[in-house]
């Protein structure tokens, strides 16, 4: 194994900005002398296509310094076993007087669920960012320290209580890597203090689009004022909502609406994961790490076929590639200017939907990307068995839309 400590100053940090699904079909079919490449769904993970071979290797930052392991020429499958077994070994170093201090914490647990497949991306990049924004003070506190000083914990508490979800997150977040190093390096620590670290106890919203408000998302006027056109008549009223935008926002506007996935979901979609033979559509990119397939209703099939033929898309292998990002797809989407809301009130409104059709919870899990653990008999149920005898339900969702809609 060749190790190679890179020093900030010393060279420009290696960033891959194409992606690579982690199998060795999707390997073989890449172009020699085509530069880095970042292996989906494994931490740290790359290969490197050089003129006469491809090459994998491992990085991650370790106290501000960039470590390097190289893997060599070897098979995805070999590379998968090496990177998992040596992705902790190359975990931030524990300090000399043998505390397990907060920041190198969090890091070791977000790799340790990353690595298990239990915490996605977006999850990961939440956590880091709480870290940094809420709790950079705490980093170089030890677990015990944090065990031990309940005053600080509930003044931290009462400080971050300015906003209930932010302090719940920074919360729970300490709680579980306090637990998590507990019960793994058996750390002699004391119980988490519960008490003074409570979860604040926050209302869902009621998020979901009423009928009018779903026919506004789609298009609506409003009045401009002191606005002129060419000839100096004063412009009465102006265009809003997702009928106005261009072809990808409002194809990626529509997916998220008919399938009610999450907005980091739809928009990593590939035209590989839309399977119009068997008319589904998988989900690779989901909370947790989950993966997911749903029936796809047939007007969403219908909208993304001439979406695809339309011709105003570049070809690509993403649904919703970016014009900004060469080789890579739109993310977080926003049309706020055009009148358009949270992508996750859509969300909201899809669940609403099917209970309004009378569909099951489990259904509604299933069709949500949801774990199917709520209870025993849940879990007995094997998903990929029920996706056809949840087609009519979400054509239903989908014809109750386009009444709305006017489509």
């Amino acid at each position: 194994m060749t190790v190679l400590p890179i020093r900030r100053d010393a060279n420009p940090k290696v960033k891959a900005t194409k992606l690579v699904a982690g199998n060795q079909k999707a390997i073989d079919a890449l172009a020699l002398d085509s530069g880095m490449w970042k292996i989906e769904g494994l931490p740290g993970l790359y290969v490197r296509c050089r003129k006469t071979s491809k090459s994998f290797l491992q990085q991650r930052r370790v106290d501000g310094v960039l470590v390097k392991q190289v893997l060599g020429p070897i098979s995805m499958k070999l590379a998968k076993e090496k990177a998992m077994d040596r992705w902790n070994a190359i975990a931030p170093t524990v300090p000399a007087d043998d505390k397990v201090r907060l920041g190198a914490a969090i890091e070791a647990y977000i790799a340790n669920r990353i690595a298990m497949k239990k915490m996605g991306d977006v999850t990961a990049k939440l956590m880091r960012y709480n870290t940094e924004t809420y709790l950079k003070a705490w980093t170089s506190r030890t677990l015990e320290e944090i065990g031990s000083d309940r005053a600080a914990l509930a003044a931290l508490h009462e400080r971050l209580s300015k906003s209930p979800a932010t302090c719940n997150q920074c919360m729970r977040l300490l709680a579980a890597v306090y637990r998590w190093h507990q019960d793994r390096i058996e750390l002699d620590l004391p119980d988490w203090p519960r008490r003074v670290a409570e979860i604040h106890t926050i209302a869902p919203r009621n998020w979901a689009y009423s009928e009018d408000e779903l026919r506004a998302w789609w298009h609506a006027t409003e009045k401009k004022k002191g606005k002129k056109d060419a000839t100096n008549q004063e412009k009465k009223v102006a265009e809003k909502g997702v009928s106005t935008l261009g072809p990808i926002k409002k194809m990626w506007w529509l997916a998220t609406l008919f399938t009610g996935a999450r907005a980091g979901s739809v928009e990593a979609l590939r035209w590989r994961d839309i399977d119009e033979k068997n008319k589904t559509i998988h989900f690779g990119t989901a909370k947790g790490g989950r993966t997911y397939t749903v029936p796809a209703c047939e007007k969403l099939l219908e909208l993304l076929r001439e979406y695809r033929d339309s011709g105003h898309v570049q070809p690509s292998q993403w649904l919703f590639p970016s014009n900004v990002r060469d080789g890579e797809h739109i993310i977080a989407v926003k049309n706020i200017r055009e009148g358009v809301g949270p992508a996750h009130r859509l969300r909201h409104t899809f669940r609403t939907a099917l209970a309004q059709i009378g569909a099951t919870s489990d259904v509604a899990r299933m069709l949500m990307g949801h774990a199917m653990g709520g209870d025993i008999s849940s879990g007995y149920i094997t998903e990929s068995l029920v996706i056809e005898s949840l087609r009519p339900i979400t054509n239903k969702v989908a014809d109750h839309y386009v009444k709305i809609l006017g489509l």
